[in-house]
């Protein structure tokens, strides 16, 4: 798909500034069926909670991607089968989707990383559920090395989760799709991640402990439903994608880069000032614009005097209301 992707962008990939994954731009994803919370509620293009995960951004973005199905998808097969593993990809995948599509309505997303951190997810499930195995001396007495192989698996996983927040911070990948993914994918972990008998290395085990292990399972499978049963009917009685019920969350996946540049130089901003309008009053002697009445993403009004700075050209007046919103409105958000 990121070939396909590529050819429908006409065969070129986007600047940096656009597209730091090196990939296609946001029509084009878009147009190929990315996350976008409005065609998914008004337009009832439901297939985008489950098109994004054979989407990517770019090559970068494609190439993570698969290192990390590689390494973490081919144990979680091998471990436990690939019926477990299809079900940890997927229902993370698109639980991570919905609950981007609830909190970033109108970022566009894509992208596999919501699966793979359902498999991550899955992964921690399985540490915490043979914590005592994995790491126990009594197990491990006769290969003290093995305790120190698991200790490094794990700060991989924790390394992994690391690098890709911080590739969710760049455009067209979010971090509401990571999180979201890696908790339905520790709940699906603990129901369908098969957890090895301690009496079967000699453990000694109780009735409460079995009893425990048991409703833990139950508790996980559960609970996954009900939460993908929530999140999808607050996504149909939301306001169409229009705003979210957390303006500021959007910080979680989303900084402005590059921080030493200029605040009118940065490659991408987070900030609804692409939404601001504004009336322009000209002056008819001078044929310069004296004044504008500028409509803050919140609806307030904020008045900019364009005196002395001799603007005549409509068109580059309509391209600096992004500007003259972060100058001048209070709120930036919607």
């Amino acid at each position: 798909m990121l070939i396909a992707s590529i050819g429908v962008n006409g065969w070129t990939v986007e600047p940096l500034s656009v597209n730091p994954m090196i990939g296609p731009s946001a029509e084009t994803l878009n147009k190929l069926g990315a996350k976008y919370t409005p065609y998914i509620v008004q337009n009832g293009e439901w297939y985008r909670l489950f098109s994004p995960m054979v989407l990517h951004a770019g090559v970068i973005h494609y190439l993570l991607n698969m290192l990390a199905m590689w390494f973490i998808g081919s144990a979680v097969e091998l471990s436990h089968g690939f019926i477990a593993a299809a079900i940890i990809f997927v229902i993370p995948a698109t639980g991570g989707t919905i609950l981007s599509a609830i909190f970033l309505p109108e970022y566009i997303s894509v992208g596999a990383s919501g699966g793979i951190f359902g498999l991550i997810g899955a992964c921690i499930a399985d540490i915490c559920m043979n914590w005592s195995l994995l790491f126990s001396r009594q197990v491990n007495e006769t290969d003290q090395g093995t305790r120190l192989r698991h200790i490094r698996v794990l700060v991989w996983l924790l390394l992994d989760i690391l690098v890709n927040c911080i590739i969710g911070l760049t455009p067209f990948v979010d971090n509401f799709t990571h999180m979201g993914g890696m908790v339905y994918g520790f709940l699906c972990g603990l129901s369908t991640m098969e957890r090895l008998p301690l009496n079967f290395f000699g453990v000694p085990t109780d009735g409460c402990s079995r009893l425990r292990n048991g409703l833990v399972r139950f508790f996980g499978l559960i609970l996954s439903v009900i939460l993908i049963m929530v999140s999808t009917a607050l996504l149909v009685e939301s306001d169409g994608g229009t705003t979210s019920p957390c303006g500021t969350c959007r910080y979680a996946s989303c900084v402005p880069f590059p921080p030493w540049a200029g605040e009118d130089d940065k490659w991408w901003y987070c900030d609804d000032c692409h939404k601001a309008t504004a009336d322009a009053i000209q002056d008819e002697d001078t044929g310069y614009y004296d004044f504008l009445s500028l409509r803050c993403p919140n609806g307030d009004i904020s008045d900019v005097d364009l005196s002395g700075q001799k603007i005549s050209d409509r068109e580059y007046l309509r391209e600096q209301l992004t500007t003259f919103c972060r100058r001048h409105c209070e709120s930036l958000f919607a």
